[in-house]
């Protein structure tokens, strides 16, 4: 099944329902369908518009930590150099010592720091679920405040069981249907 027009969408029928009001019913979810996606493939192009811009922008430019890097690099190349060295006699080295090469490493790095990438920010609990999750406090609440009530009514008694309650409800909900306002 599909609909064409400026747009073209495709959806398949289920094949216990193939009679002529299924067509049409499926022809209606296509075709009120496109305002949404309508939307969502704007909001996706708007998206790779920006990305793409911000592409552009960065484009040619030379990397910022570019001078930092390449001392750095030179730096452990000859450190690696320098511990691996088979004959140790400080008398044949041509440059730093090793151990002025780690100075000098970790000088650089404490010259040169590198902010760290932002981190994400957790999505945020949406306002449905908080209010299912207090609509669950409040009931719960309210339940133990008339189990409380229910005791202090009778302080001999236990409190009423699970079943109990249920059939308490059933024989309430019973004796109300009987009655129609008005």
């Amino acid at each position: 099944m599909y609909l064409e027009g400026a747009l073209t969408r495709l959806s398949g029928l289920s094949k216990e329902h193939q009679g002529p009001r299924a067509v049409l019913n499926a022809l209606e979810r296509i075709a009120t369908g496109y305002a949404a996606e309508t939307v969502r493939v704007r909001q996706d192009l708007s998206i790779a518009e920006s990305q793409l811009r911000d592409y552009q922008a960065r484009l040619g430019q030379a990397f910022p930590h570019e001078a930092y890097l390449s001392e750095l690099t030179k730096l452990r190349d000859q450190l690696k150099a320098g511990l691996s060295a088979s004959n140790h006699d400080p008398a044949d080295q041509k440059g730093p010592t090793v151990s002025e090469l780690a100075a000098r490493i970790k000088a650089l790095k404490a010259a040169n720091s590198i902010e760290a990438a932002p981190q994400r920010v957790q999505r945020k609990q949406a306002a449905a679920e908080e209010l299912i999750t207090a609509r669950i406090r409040r009931r719960q609440e309210e339940a133990a405040e008339e189990q409380d009530a229910d005791e202090t009514d009778s302080p001999g008694t236990p409190p009423m069981t699970f079943q109990e309650r249920i059939a308490l409800e059933r024989q309430r909900n019973s004796d109300g249907e009987g009655y129609s306002p008005g």
